[in-house]
């Protein structure tokens, strides 16, 4: 099976598990539609292998993994490629986060499949871990593959616990923080709308406000 078939797999299987989940949730409407509408056009999705010291702990994450078997062996195969890269690299509150995630996109501006109006792929996040509260203006879901974690949307809300066949939705600019348990997570994630306006970090003042910046 040749990469750009197990990327359509990805999409045929991911978009079949949203399809089954938004009859009783309008909010899946969004991704489901741009899963649709992804076609087999090429992209440019390396294939070299990352050194980061999240990647041992990938294989056992993935055989973790519950849901639809075909989805399971097309994730193990698309990992297995290679194609990996640290999603946050500088100084700052980025760089307390470099050790600790990493993707893979299949579908989008740097995916396997080429796609300017979504990105979709694999997101590996480390144990014990919490991904700081951040916004973004792109519409985003976190189908969960393997392991559990809890997701709060809203600077007041209180964390929801999300396991595997389980998923979040985060609207447009709604600011939110991710805590990972003692296992790593693999998500599924899908993000449409703006995927150009840059990640503003939240950070807590003393006083209770808030101050964003840019990641």
């Amino acid at each position: 099976m040749t990469s750009q078939t197990r990327a359509l797999q990805f999409v045929k299987s991911y978009l079949k598990i949203l399809e089954d989940l938004g009859r009783s949730d309008g909010a899946l409407a969004p991704f489901v539609d741009a899963l649709r509408r992804v076609d087999e056009t090429p992209g440019d999705n390396l294939t070299g292998v990352l050194d980061h010291p999240l990647m041992p702990l990938l294989e056992g994450a993935l055989a973790a993994a519950k849901g639809p078997q075909e989805l399971i062996e097309t994730i193990i195969d698309l990992a297995g490629e290679g194609g990996f890269h640290q999603v946050y690299e500088g100084e700052g509150i980025n760089a307390t986060q470099a050790d600790y995630m990493v993707e893979k996109q299949i579908v989008g501006p740097k995916g396997r499949l080429s796609n300017q109006k979504l990105g979709s792929g694999i997101f590996f996040l480390a144990p014990n871990f919490e991904y700081p509260m951040h916004n973004h203006a792109g519409l985003e879901i976190y189908y969960v593959h393997s392991g559990v974690m809890h997701v709060q949307n809203g600077v007041d809300a209180k964390p929801r616990r999300v396991g595997p066949g389980d998923y979040s939705v985060t609207p447009s600019n709604v600011p939110h923080a991710l805590y990972i348990g003692d296992a790593p997570v693999v998500i599924l994630y899908a993000w449409t709308g703006d995927m150009e306006s840059p990640i503003y970090w939240w950070i807590e003042e003393e006083d209770g406000s808030w101050t964003k910046i840019v990641a």
